[in-house]
Parts: C-alpha cells; structure tokens; sequence
C-alpha cells in the first residue's frame, strides 16, 4: 500500500486504525504521464499521513463506505453520492474505514495550473486553492462521476482493447476543466466573469515571453519584437485585454511572483535574491513599488508568515 502512494502521491506513511490491526487492501493502479487511475478497497481501515507534501490534485469517486480527509480543522467526507476533490499538499491525514472502496485520480499539480492558465488565458501565479466535496447527485457531481467511470473503464479493460494514450489524455484534461470549473477555488471568480473576446496571438506570445523570461530586463521595444508585432499594437491589446500596460502588466507578475515566495514560510532566499528572481535590481524601488501593491514592506511580509508558520508548526504539535 505505501508502494501505491508513492507512485500516485507522495511517499506516505500507512498504518492502521487499531493498534496492532493489519491491513488488508485490494487494487488495480494505472499511470498515464501526469495522471494516475486506481480502484481499490479497503478491507480494514487504515489512515495515511505523508512526509512531504506532494504536488498532485486527486479525485476520489466514491464505491462504498467512508473516506475522511483532515484539512487544518476542517475535516471532509467522501461517502457514496459523495465525491472529494483536493490539493493533497493540504491535507493534514486520509483515514480509510473498513471496506471503503473508490475510484481515485491523480492530477500533477503542473499539469492542473496549466489547464487553468489555458483556460484563463493567464500565467498562474498562486496555488489553487481547492478542498471540497461534490454532490454527486448534482448535475456537475454527475458529469464528473460519469467521466471518471469512463475513464477508468478506458484502462481497466483487456490489453487488445486498451484506448490510445491520447484518447486519454484528451479525456483527462476534460476531467480537470470540469473539476476547475465546478468545484469552488480561488480562482472560481475569474473563471466565471462573463467571456470576451478571445486574445490576440502576439499578445499571448508577449504573455509568454514575459513569464518565460520574469527574471530578465526588458523593455516594451524587446517585447514587442518577440510578440511580432508593433509597440503602438502591442500596447493597445494590452490596454484592451488587461486594462493595462505591457510593463504595468509585468510589474505585476513580477510583484505577485515576489509576495507568492516571501510568503512562504519555507523560503530560504534572502529578500534581495527572492527580487533579483522576479527581475528588480533595484532593492529601494522593489520595497516601494512592493509596500504601494500589498500596503507592507517585503521584511514585514517574510515575519508576518514566519510568525504564522511556527504558530501553525505549534498547534499541530500539540494536537
């Protein structure tokens, strides 16, 4: 079983529910590049902790019995008629009880912001921010079940009548857009604001060089020539699409890059490093321009969740 969550999740910790009790699981498991199927049941129950936290989003199609989940202080239930869908890098511990059966599907978090991204036409800045549960009566929670099942159905099935690998693909990417759009997240509003136009080309290429390259100068002129397109064009899409400027727009990435890393409480970069990586070499105007955006200098930004994540390294140590 430990076997089974180091290929789909991370390598975890398995033991279970009563003190000296054995586990006994059944399972068929499945990789397709950066997505993983299996089926499985539990006979006894059994909980799950990992040692590290793991980059993969999972779907879990209920068959019967019960699945807990424990998010911070929150804790989720996937039961039948109920489906789970998460950022495992959230969760605290699964608990498995006895003859809990599912279908699980495994999503590289790479390839979920990247399905994102497609569909907001936007680099992904900030984790996606999902744990919830889905009716499975619903219409969303139905379609779901019904492409999970599918998809299964499309591996567990004999050799000669195996689906290509790009059938697949295809299918597992509509299982993301589903989850992405039905299930609450972060970025749920911006999905849902009514549709526009769909962007120019040069502006998405400008788009992209200017994420592939956030570290390095550049002026409006360079991104242009790498758009191929005009500045006088290029300025006005940005102005059309994005309410702003070319370099407006990528102050912003830069900025947002910069506030995502000093956040975090395992960072180990310094404050100068963590603003040459998002392209300012300028330490006076990079503390300006930073405390004018999130109202805090990046110094205030790095003790405040250093703070919260002693704090929150304390509560779990004593609970």
């Amino acid at each position: 079983m430990t076997e089974h969550y180091a290929r789909t999740l991370s390598p975890a910790k398995v033991e279970p529910l009563e003190k000296g009790g054995r586990i006994l699981v059944e399972g068929r498991h499945y990789d397709s590049g950066p997505f993983s199927i299996w089926s499985g049941k539990c006979h006894s129950g059994m909980s799950v902790s990992f040692s590290r936290p793991p980059e993969v989003y999972v779907l879990y199609l209920p068959i019967a019995n019960a699945l807990a989940v424990d998010v911070g202080r929150r804790q989720l239930i996937s039961i039948p008629g109920t489906a789970l869908v998460g950022n495992v890098a959230c969760f605290d511990k699964l608990t498995l009880h006895e003859n809990r059966g599912h279908i699980g599907i495994a999503f590289e978090k790479a390839a979920m912001v990247g399905q994102l991204s497609q569909m907001l036409d936007s680099p992904i800045l900030d984790d996606i921010d999902m744990c919830a549960t889905v009716d499975m009566a619903s219409p969303a929670g139905s379609r779901l079940a019904s492409l999970g099942n599918l998809l299964w159905n499309c591996f567990d099935t004999e050799d000669g009548d195996r689906v290509s690998s790009s059938a697949t693909s295809h299918l597992f990417q509509a299982a993301m857009a589903m989850i992405l759009e039905s299930v609450p997240h972060n970025y749920s509003a911006r999905l849902h604001r009514p549709v526009s136009p769909a962007m120019p080309r040069n502006l998405k290429r400008a788009i992209e060089y200017m994420v592939a390259n956030i570290s390095q100068p550049m002026n409006v002129a360079d991104i242009a020539q790498e758009a191929g397109t005009s500045v006088r064009a290029l300025q006005a899409a940005f102005q059309q699409f994005k309410g702003t400027t070319p370099l407006g727009y990528l102050r912003q990435m830069r900025l947002e890059g910069a506030h995502k890393t000093l956040s975090d409480a395992a960072n180990l970069l310094s404050i100068a490093q963590v603003a040459r990586a998002w392209g300012f070499t300028h330490m006076g105007r990079f503390s300006a321009v930073y405390h004018d955006a999130f109202g805090q200098t990046p110094s205030e930004t790095v003790r405040q969740h250093n703070v919260r994540g002693l704090g929150s390294s304390s509560q779990k140590a004593r609970g």
